[in-house]
């Protein structure tokens, strides 16, 4: 597959790193030349200097005839322009990442899909969507939705007091009909599985099911099911706003904010269960005043890395 990628950002390079591993004909594109000679270093990546909302430099790239177009700058007009440019040209797909997740409503994306829009993606939603889900379902690896939330698609280690341990999947089936297991990664080896393969200890199973079965899955894989109740939030990001909106009801959330005037628009967005502080996370005092002992789930989403390790390791 032929794939153009516009901004050689952290997220554009990491991008054109993942799918150069598969063999895709990866082009990256930027107007920072020395952004681009650091991925030249490190991977078998086409690189080419240009402005991606230049009709002509993107002809340059082959974005009239390739596959996939994706724009991931940090400016969003400039990933919408250039996906709605390279659509024009010729490219058979278009991915634009985003900021405003309104565009992301049905009306708006049905709009932008008749300019040459094909996706949008919005970064931080999909961010909040895996911290609530890892609040909700603490047992998984990871966790997707599927069919209106009705059907879930998950990855979970089995530990070694698990029922299931040493099972056959075909004796698996006459146990529990409430999960279908549709792979298993063993050390290094992803396997797809039939009724012969046995369920080990360590195995990190990939499965489907019901989202009323989630509850007994956990005693299956040898695991204990444990619900947050109380969570404190370092920085009060975008990330932080939109991830407080899908958590689940009842959960007791505090959020710590260094900036005034941010804490005082976060208060009038976020719901009544939410107090916000401003005060520096890092001070020890005010996190043991605040029951940070008690606390079920300390989440670290300032704009800053290096801040939320830090935040993290001082929490735990």
């Amino acid at each position: 597959m032929k794939i153009v990628i516009a901004g050689a950002g952290a997220v554009g390079t990491h991008l054109a790193k993942l799918l150069g591993q598969e063999n895709h004909d990866i082009t990256l594109m930027d107007e920072d030349r020395e952004r681009l000679s650091t991925i030249t270093d490190t991977a078998e990546v086409y690189t080419v200097i240009g402005n991606c909302t230049s009709p002509k430099d993107l002809a340059g790239a082959g974005a009239s005839n390739v596959d996939l177009f994706i724009g991931v700058t940090p400016e969003e007009s400039k990933n919408m322009i250039s996906c709605m440019l390279a659509s024009s040209l010729g490219a058979k797909k278009t991915l634009a990442r985003i900021d405003n997740h309104e565009y992301l409503l049905p009306k708006n994306s049905a709009y932008f899909e008749k300019q040459g829009i094909d996706s949008m993606i919005y970064p931080e939603l999909i961010a909040a969507k895996e911290i609530a889900m890892a609040i909700k379902y603490p047992w998984t690896r990871f966790m997707w939705e599927l069919r209106d939330k009705k059907v879930y698609l998950a990855g979970a280690k089995v530990r070694e007091n698990a029922p299931i341990v040493n099972l056959y999947l075909k004796e698996l089936m006459q146990v529990t009909k409430q999960f279908h297991i549709v792979a298993i990664k063993r050390g290094v080896h992803t396997l797809i599985p039939t009724g012969k393969d046995q369920v080990l200890q360590n195995d990190i199973l990939y499965f489907t099911t019901l989202r009323q079965n989630m509850g007994v899955l956990p005693a299956l894989l040898g695991k204990s099911s444990f619900e947050a109740k109380r969570i404190i939030c370092m920085g009060g990001s975008r990330i932080t706003e939109r991830a407080i909106g899908e958590l689940p009801p009842g959960i007791q959330v505090k959020v710590i904010e260094r900036d005034r005037e941010r804490a005082e628009q976060l208060v009038e967005v976020l719901p009544s269960n939410v107090t916000v502080f401003v005060e520096d996370a890092r001070n020890t005092e005010f996190l043991l005043r605040e029951g940070i002992t008690e606390t079920d789930a300390f989440l670290a989403l300032t704009d800053n890395s290096e801040a939320n390790i830090l935040g993290c390791i001082m929490a735990k």
